[in-house]
């Protein structure tokens, strides 16, 4: 069974006052744009303190509850059995939406939320994590970004600032730092290892 809807019937005056505001707004966006272009991978957007990227575990703090599991709502999360009986979590992100419920859900803080969000990979295998590789950041290939791009509104005008490169040598440092509290090795040593 097939269902139409038929767009509602306005006067031939509302038809024309619709179309002429349709009008308006393209050839203010055509003349003046309210938005900007980022040239990815030179430039990178600034990402705000909170956002929710990848997500990290610490094995040392994990009770096996489940509560992370429980809390997906796509059942990205997969519980592993470990040697010494215990349950951990590993994620598939072909089919995380980066929601983190399983960060909030965790009672004592086990999956610790970082700002990395740029992560591409060559295999579809590659992108499920079992709790061991989540213990560290994926491994750092290369940064082709020469500055970071914040958005400003000034007089109701769209503007783009660029930051300098030391702002993101700064998030790598701030997240260096969470990395080792939790115990793991710090993403700027891993990369100069390589």
């Amino acid at each position: 069974m097939v269902i139409k809807i038929k767009p509602p019937k306005g006067t031939l005056a509302e038809d024309i006052i619709y179309h002429a505001k349709a009008l308006i707004t393209g050839f203010k966006e055509a003349v003046e744009p309210n938005r900007l272009t980022i040239q990815y991978p030179r430039e990178v957007r600034w990402i705000p303190e909170r956002f929710r990227g990848w997500i990290m575990l610490d094995i040392k703090k994990c009770i096996s509850c489940f509560q992370c599991a429980w809390a997906c709502p796509v059942n990205a999360i997969q519980m592993y059995r470990a040697p010494n009986g215990k349950f951990y979590p590993g994620i598939r992100y072909t089919e995380c939406i980066l929601c983190h419920f399983c960060v909030d859900a965790c009672p004592v803080g086990a999956l610790i939320p970082t700002p990395i969000h740029d992560i591409a990979y060559v295999d579809f295998d590659e992108v499920k994590f079992k709790p061991e590789d989540m213990s560290r950041p994926p491994e750092y290939v290369f940064d082709e970004s020469e500055r970071v791009i914040k958005y400003e509104i000034k007089d109701g005008r769209l503007l783009k600032i660029a930051l300098p490169k030391d702002e993101i040598k700064k998030r790598i440092e701030e997240l260096d730092k969470v990395i080792e509290q939790s115990g793991g090795a710090p993403a700027a040593a891993e990369s100069s290892s390589a």
